[in-house]
């Protein structure tokens, strides 16, 4: 029977793998079919018939001169009357479901997604990614054995809506054909339940006991914690000992390669395949087509037209955007997108650059909000990972989880950085470890060195160990934990550092 599936589902798969051959030789027109079809589809909506898309489609190069740059609070009075009832706003299907997301500490936002822009840009991403490890692998049979699925939390019915909400996770697995359900464990109540914590542990009893698992996937700082407990129930020495077959995990959401060995140890085998996706509520925007490349393929025919701002320009004000046939490697952009779901000229907060553009491929440095440039220095997070990488490769160090933002400069005293970090394996020399750290900072970014001359602006960094388990828990009583949530990296304000100190 499974060999009969396998069979259909590699024929199925077909599809998908010739639409990102079309991603390598016609990328561009891709595009173009993607706006034209966005505002075809929602012409007669409240948003299309107030930004003329009727004209739009006849002049589409006028849709960035007509349409301004929308933040989610630009788009909220749009957003609040889908939320109370009133159809055909944003988009001329019907929502089905209310996406909820929001930073560490910040307030929910809420997204409505019709069934529609579920199928077009989640399940046709996740569709994009399967092929593109049937690209890798022809052999490859995902269906041989279970498949592993921890999601975020289906959080009842949104009050005035009266629609199902919950992290897109949640309503990814909860989109999953009936058909396709018994390929996987836990079973969707399970996978999208509330409490984190006890979900973990159940799934945990429940997988250590599968005799079959082939794909995993999910954020890494929150899979980590469940492999080590199967191991401990289990009973064997990595995961191919409890899994042999295990053949892919589906990692995104925090930058793999602080993490990339932790995972090597688990999944010991050089056929084992790390495949990066970049899915976030608002899309489904990129994924790793090649092993041999650490960036991702631009996923452009996901019901999402993109535009790009220069991060320069973006921190001036300057909301000039460019379209994907102007970008150039090396540059940082934030990356606007305008979605089937009913979002226009929307600023994602995650910062990009182009590592090629034929065919297009990005790699994620950080977040707009995730820079630290307190003295000049324009630290973005990817800068701070690699030297904390490289500070732990030289000390044997892993760190589990950190965050740092600035100490200001006072009157007879410069600035410097604070860095709070959980280690998973502390190093045995702490000062070896801070001077490793600071001098890879100094390597990696010419500003923190200017800066950091002769002690100049910015004294060496201040270090604190946080206790095992601590940011776990402080993510806890923020209500913030679980999978579609994570600790802020880099931060221009001391906010989240106070509070953590006073915890500590």
């Amino acid at each position: 029977m499974l060999k009969v599936v396998n069979s259909l589902f590699r024929s199925y798969i077909g599809r998908y793998r010739r639409e990102l051959e079309r991603h390598y030789e016609d990328p561009l027109g891709i595009q173009r079919e993607v706006l034209l079809n966005i505002l075809r589809t929602n012409r007669s909506t409240v948003f299309g018939r107030e930004h003329d898309f009727y004209g739009l489609i006849k002049d589409p190069e006028a849709f960035s001169r007509k349409i301004p740059v929308r933040s989610y609070e630009d788009h909220r009075p749009y957003i609040n009357k889908v939320l109370e009832g009133q159809g055909r706003v944003l988009t001329d299907e019907d929502p089905r479901w209310i996406a909820t997301t929001s930073g560490t500490t910040g307030a929910t936002k809420y997204l409505p997604l019709t069934q529609t822009a579920i199928s077009d840009i989640h399940l046709h991403g996740s569709w994009l990614s399967l092929a593109c490890l049937y690209n890798k692998d022809e052999d490859i049979q995902v269906f041989s054995a279970k498949n592993l699925l921890i999601g975020g939390a289906k959080k009842g019915l949104h009050p005035t809506a009266q629609l199902p909400q919950g992290d897109i996770s949640a309503i990814i697995i909860q989109s999953i054909p009936r058909i396709m359900r018994p390929f996987y464990i836990p079973d969707v109540d399970l996978a999208t339940a509330v409490d984190y914590e006890s979900k973990i542990e159940r799934i945990a009893q429940l997988a250590a006991r599968e005799p079959g698992i082939t794909v995993l996937g999910g954020v890494p700082t929150w899979n980590l914690p469940l492999y080590r407990r199967i191991l401990e129930i289990h009973g064997g020495k990595n995961m191919l000992d409890v899994w042999p077959g295990a053949r892919v995990f589906k990692h995104g959401g925090v930058n793999f390669e602080p993490y990339r060995e932790q995972f090597r140890e688990l999944f010991p085998s050089d056929n084992f395949i790390f495949q990066e996706i970049y899915n976030a509520t608002e899309g489904f925007f990129g994924v790793q087509d090649r092993d041999d490349l650490r960036t991702m393929l631009l996923l452009l025919s996901n019901g999402t037209y993109y535009e790009f701002i220069a991060w320069e320009d973006f921190q001036r004000g300057n909301m000039e955007a460019i379209p994907l046939s102007e970008v150039r490697q090396g540059t940082v952009y934030v990356m606007l997108i305008t979605t089937v779901a009913g979002l226009y000229r929307y600023p994602m907060g995650d910062l990009i650059e182009f590592t090629e553009t034929d065919p297009y491929r990005i790699k994620i440095l950080g977040r707009t909000q995730e820079f630290i440039n307190a003295f000049g220095e324009d630290l973005l997070r990817s800068e701070a990972e690699a030297a904390l990488l490289e500070a732990c490769q030289k000390t044997g160090s892993v760190v589990r989880e950190y965050t740092v933002a600035p100490v200001y400069i006072q009157l007879r005293e410069a600035g410097q950085h604070h860095w709070v970090i959980e280690f998973e394996r502390e190093p045995e020399d702490l000062e070896a470890f801070n001077r490793a750290l600071d001098q890879a900072l100094i390597n990696r970014n010419y500003n923190y060195a200017a800066k950091r001359s002769n002690d100049y602006a910015i004294l060496r960094h201040n270090l604190t160990v946080a206790p095992e388990g601590f940011f776990r828990r402080w993510l806890k009583e923020a209500g913030k934990l679980g999978g579609q949530h994570k600790v802020p990296r880099l931060a221009n304000h001391r906010r989240y550092l106070e509070d953590i100190l006073q915890r500590i």
